[in-house]
């Protein structure tokens, strides 16, 4: 039905403006043909299809976000084609085809111009009114509904696999807001009261020395060693080793909440300790529609402890609403690209150089409070394999025998272990105690023919208890520290990525207030899982009592 009315808003519109029926169809038919194809390159780039969401979410800051174009230049040309086509289109109708004269007539025809114009656009702004569905609201058939994190999550992942065109189109005018909604409160006593939790909080006595700590956020980064026709030789990075200057280490799989892309989601995931598909479809825009709600999160936890909170990003400040997010997440100071004088191309700012300023940064304000320092990085994001791409002749045997793009996206992976190598290496010699850390926010582009094939997968390797059909939301995490830190044993059990903040703090030594401690219990009893946890209410608790009771969301 919503297709069905936005399809006939833009005919009556394009009656009422060209007065050509014919033309207007066309053009109507060829705004349907542009929106699947975006459909299918979104969803072959981020894994989900277009929607109306995603388009107001761009349009928040067009003139900046236009700098995914400049950086894609496959896509920028995609639509010029496609806007290019439709000119074509509407240039051919008005050349052959003479205007109606019905709704030419002098003052008939003005009217069914009008009619034409405003009823479709009442019968969509009254849809566009309806309330929302209520929680068990629906035609009775188990429907998911956006009001129940464990529903909305299946909903969403739902939505991944659109059956046909039709119903392509329907997920794009379907989903429209980027409101997110909070699941239900819950009558539990699985976790304590909010009372005691800030009582327990206050109570508990900071350490001695609090040790600094780096996390970087390795773009695009999972373990190539998955895949079987890829030669451990080329494929064991240093990168998934323990730094040579570390007393402890503990590291292991992970799983993110995106693939190939939303970043945002990932920096959400662990900065606030919550999976977005909690918070319905709304949640896939967390800069905006979550990140000014938050009460309690882990940069806002170390200031409250004492930390100097300080983030940096090769990308535009304002790329996807990331500067207002990063001062809601809990960051004093943001420095993005345009503060860092790093250049609009962002695949030629390698790591190292980030590295260098963020390490500058850190050192020079004279500030005595340690130090918590989020690193993003840029240089290995996606597309790889592209014509001109260099590829390190050492890594002829794995494009023979994987393809091109893995080829190349390992060569961009080497130069990443040996940056990572040096800034651990310089972080770790201090004698104040540090932790470094990084983690991947999505898996490539060039990972997906193989993980989306599980039979191309070495099995010993893969993770237990990673949720049937999660393979491409794999990839790695790692902490270390220059003191001997109470690292955990190796597991073979994949961890969440909402739950590696709440592990770093631990891994630093810090002292765990209550809600910390709720997430290490159902880390533990989930094997390192949440919404992909088989124990559907602990978690609608644990969800209940941090955004409920301790109000870490409003």
């Amino acid at each position: 039905m919503s297709t069905l009315i936005a399809l006939g808003v833009v005919l009556g519109l394009l009656l009422a403006l060209t007065r050509r029926p014919l033309t207007s169809t066309a053009l109507t038919l060829y705004v349907a043909a542009t929106l699947l194809v975006a459909s299918f390159v979104k969803q072959s780039f981020l894994g989900m299809p277009l929607t109306l969401a995603d388009v107001r979410f761009f349009l928040l800051r067009p003139a900046v976000n236009a700098a995914l174009f400049t950086n894609y230049p496959l896509l920028g040309l995609a639509l010029i084609a496609l806007l290019g086509y439709g000119i074509a289109v509407a240039a051919a109708g008005r050349k052959l085809e003479p205007r109606s004269a019905l709704l030419s007539a002098p003052r008939l025809g003005a009217a069914l111009r009008v009619a034409l114009a405003l009823a479709p656009l009442l019968v969509m702004g009254a849809g566009l009114r309806a309330p929302p569905p209520r929680a068990g609201a629906g035609a009775g058939d188990g429907t998911p509904d956006n009001f129940d994190a464990w529903q909305a999550f299946l909903t969403l992942h739902a939505m991944e696999r659109p059956a046909g065109p039709l119903a392509r189109l329907a997920i794009f005018f379907d989903n429209r807001d980027i409101i997110a909604t909070l699941p239900p409160p819950r009558a539990q006593t699985r976790f304590p009261e909010s009372e005691e939790a800030a009582s327990d909080a206050v109570a508990a006595p900071p350490p001695p020395h609090l040790p600094d700590i780096l996390m970087v956020l390795q773009e695009s980064t999972f373990d190539p060693r998955l895949i079987a026709r890829c030669p451990l030789a080329q494929c064991d990075s240093t990168l998934l080793h323990a730094p040579r200057r570390a007393r402890a280490n503990e590291q292991g799989a992970l799983l993110v909440h995106s693939t190939g892309g939303g970043t945002w989601l990932a920096e959400f995931a662990f900065l606030a300790g919550f999976d977005w598909r909690a918070f319905g479809r709304g949640g896939a825009y967390a800069p905006v529609s979550l990140a000014p709600r938050l009460r309690r999160s882990l940069p806002l936890r170390l200031r409250a402890a004492g930390y100097r909170t300080i983030a940096v990003c090769p990308t535009d400040g304002n790329f996807l609403s990331a500067r207002s997010a990063y001062a809601s997440y809990g960051f004093e100071e943001f420095h993005a690209a345009e503060d860092l004088n790093f250049g609009g191309n962002w695949h030629s700012v390698r790591d190292a150089e980030i590295f260098e300023r963020a390490l500058e940064i850190a050192a020079r304000s004279g500030d005595a409070r340690p130090v918590f320092l989020f690193v993003m990085t840029i240089r290995n994001h996606g597309p790889h394999g592209e014509p001109g791409s260099i590829i390190p002749k050492t890594l002829a045997r794995v494009r023979q025998r994987t393809s091109p793009a893995l080829a190349d996206y390992l060569g961009r992976m080497r130069e990443s272990a040996t940056d990572y190598a040096a800034l651990a290496r310089r972080w770790l010699a201090a004698p104040r105690p540090r932790v470094i850390g990084w983690f991947g926010d999505h898996q490539p582009e060039a990972a997906w023919p193989f993980t989306g094939n599980p039979g191309t997968l070495r099995a010993a390797r893969l993770p237990t208890h990673l949720p049937a059909g999660q393979l491409q939301y794999l990839t790695r995490w790692q902490l270390s520290a220059n003191f001997p830190a109470a690292a955990e044993p190796p597991g073979s059990d994949v961890l969440d990525l909402a739950f590696l903040g709440t592990r770093l703090l631990r891994f630093a030594a810090l002292p765990l207030d209550p809600e910390e401690r709720a997430t290490l219990s159902l880390s533990a009893h989930c094997h390192g899982l949440m919404l992909g946890c088989e124990h559907r209410d602990v978690v609608a608790d644990y969800l209940s009592y941090r955004i409920h009771e301790l109000r870490s969301v409003q």
